[in-house]
């Protein structure tokens, strides 16, 4: 079910990618913290690498894959990064991790589940991808940034849609379909001991920044804010290294 690539060795850290998104998207930030930690990068079904797979109709049975491919590479040591469908998937596994991580980063993503104003958008979405799927992810992929930032990111707004044009409809539309019928994660990360963290753009189109602030506060994380949008690992990314690094995660060392 999942495509991953390793790089670096200790203490794992697994990094979930979003909707319309690869596991190449963390590759700056797994750079430097592959020097420490062994850091799996991970395609969902229909993603990346794994475009052959069909994405399943519930987000758990993803988390579940995590799970066992944790307990695989024996890594009892570890820690969950995800940017938005990431962190639903994230928080998925989290509820049901055999061995509880040490940290948790949410990056754009939310702890509860989906308003009815959120629910139609979604449809709306599923009914323009079946139609006309290539202007959807250009046009969605777009609205994830600022309109100043169009043209400081061209390049990366360029590859990234072209990556994602690559993705198969049925695995875009069941990767909604799945997100629309999560279940709230409130409890679960405010239940959890380790280390937790969300990472916010102070401008993000999908989480207002009230919302993050709304999530913090009921779950006892700690947020960060940064000036941008909704795409973290791009705007932010010293910000995430900052989050990683200064936090007790152990070095391969220790």
């Amino acid at each position: 079910m999942l495509h991953y690539q390793i790089k670096g060795q200790g203490p794992g850290l697994f990094f979930l990618h979003g909707f319309l998104e690869d596991a190449e998207i963390w590759d700056r930030i797994v750079g430097p913290l592959s020097l420490n930690y062994t850091c799996i990068q991970i395609d969902f079904p229909g993603y990346g690498t794994n475009a052959e797979s069909s994405f399943p109709d519930q987000l758990a049975e993803i988390s579940h894959a995590l799970e066992t491919l944790r307990a695989k590479l024996s890594l009892d040591t570890f820690s969950i990064v995800g940017h938005s469908m990431g962190v639903y998937i994230g928080l998925a596994w989290l509820e049901m991790a055999k061995i509880q991580p040490q940290t948790f980063v949410a990056v754009n993503g939310s702890v509860y589940t989906d308003n009815p104003e959120r629910l139609k958008e979604r449809k709306r979405s599923i009914s323009l991808i079946e139609r006309h799927k290539d202007a959807y992810i250009k046009m969605a992929i777009k609205g994830l940034f600022l309109q100043e930032q169009l043209t400081l990111y061209l390049e990366e707004i360029e590859q990234l849609t072209a990556r994602a044009l690559k993705t198969p409809k049925l695995a875009l539309t069941q990767s909604i379909r799945a997100m629309s019928t999560r279940v709230d994660h409130q409890q679960t990360l405010k239940n959890f001991l380790g280390q937790k963290h969300i990472v916010a753009g102070d401008q993000d189109p999908l989480f207002p920044l009230t919302l993050s602030r709304d999530m913090a506060l009921n779950t006892g994380a700690k947020l960060h804010t940064y000036p941008g949008s909704h795409m973290g690992w791009l705007e932010a990314p010293e910000l995430i290294l900052t989050v990683l690094g200064s936090e007790r995660i152990p070095s391969a060392s220790n």
